[in-house]
């Protein structure tokens, strides 16, 4: 799949879900999408809607880059994303 950004005005966002439409998803996990119809009616939205897809995507940017991250020795690296770092505790 090609994944390169072209610019603006290049569908940013809806190649991955047309792709999806497709059955061409980059990972078993992503085709996954289109296999409940909640998710399913998601994707089909954001491969037809470019303006839909852009202003979601800029919230959740917004909303992300406005999370709290926890750095130094108050941060945690997990190796498995399942389970506390014990030595925390």
């Amino acid at each position: 799949m090609k994944m390169d950004y072209e610019g603006k005005g290049s569908g940013f966002g809806t190649l991955y879900y047309r792709s999806l439409l497709q059955g061409r998803g980059i990972l078993f996990v992503d085709q996954q999408l289109t296999a409940g119809e909640e998710t399913a009616t998601w994707v089909r939205q954001y491969a037809s809607d470019v303006s839909l897809f852009r202003k979601d995507f800029a919230q959740v940017m917004m909303k992300l880059s406005s999370t709290q991250v926890l750095t130094g020795d108050k941060g945690e690296v997990r190796l498995n994303c399942r389970e506390v770092t014990s030595s925390l505790w």
